[in-house]
């Protein structure tokens, strides 16, 4: 059972604050004087509540789920393991873990929408079910800020998460999307200082600006910034990402001992187990 998360909260600004619909009743109601009062009263309460009306968080329930993965070219992913792996097993420990990902992800119960957004090139053998969309962005934490923005338009809630942490139970990603009915954002920290997955249900220009992406400030960096806009912050249980080969062999003592966790990531233990 998965861990009660951290709760992390400062008041938001009057920006960031729902709209309020009494107030138009209030102005139909001081508008029965006078006609040519009551006209622009009611015009402009009509405009108001046109515009609360396209609410995102009004219109759109559907949550989703996004993956953001690398195409798999040797030499170019999993750079980190290629010295244990060599180029050509790197690239097809990467194939691992984005299977395994949407295997995850495409099991995931419940009305939601799924999307692939990829950098580098294409994926193939991509189920029917996700909506493939490329990343865009010069850096990561411009690509990730542009998906929150355009999923957001459509969706009450957003989850993205990497296919760096396999060990990602899908119960996790079921309480991130439950948080975030009542929570502005969810962050799952890994041990090494990055982040395995972020959440949303609303978001700011410039959010991810600063945060320095790859390194053991990113976290922080994402909290720190978060909390800064104003966000209410749920914290996930931590989940250690796989991208040194150290990180590989500790994940394959623990496939080891752990027959339900091979049963999680099928295509990952399919590789390690056929390797020394």
């Amino acid at each position: 059972m998965s861990k009660r998360p951290s709760h992390f909260s400062r008041l938001a600004s009057p920006s960031t604050r729902k709209t309020s619909i009494a107030p138009l009743e209030q102005s139909k109601a001081s508008g029965a004087g006078k006609g040519g009062k009551r006209k622009s009263l009611a015009a402009s309460a009509a405009s108001r509540a046109k515009r609360t009306i396209r609410h995102p968080r009004l219109t759109h329930s559907i949550p989703a789920v996004a993956i953001f993965a690398r195409a798999i070219v040797p030499g170019k992913t999993k750079t980190r393991l290629i010295p244990s792996l060599g180029a050509e097993g790197a690239a097809e420990f990467h194939r691992a873990l984005i299977s395994d990902a949407l295997r995850k992800v495409a099991g995931l119960k419940g009305n939601m929408a799924r999307y692939l957004f990829v950098a580098g090139g294409n994926l193939d053998s991509v189920p029917e079910i996700f909506e493939c969309r490329r990343q865009q962005g010069r850096d990561l934490g411009r690509r990730i800020e542009r998906a929150f923005g355009e999923l957001l338009r459509k969706h009450s809630r957003v989850v993205v998460i990497g296919t760096d942490s396999p060990a990602l139970a899908p119960s996790l990603l079921r309480l991130a999307l439950e948080e975030l009915r009542t929570i502005d954002a969810v962050l799952g920290p890994c041990p090494d200082g990055g982040f395995y997955l972020v959440g949303l249900r609303r978001t700011v220009r410039g959010l991810f600006a600063q945060v320095r992406m790859g390194t053991e400030y990113a976290f922080r960096d994402t909290l720190d910034r978060l909390l800064a806009h104003g966000f209410t912050c749920s914290l996930l249980e931590p989940c250690p990402d796989i991208d040194r080969p150290q990180d590989l062999v500790a994940l394959k003592k623990s496939l080891l001992k752990n027959p339900s966790t091979r049963r999680r990531m099928p295509q990952i233990w399919r590789f390690l187990s056929r390797r020394d």
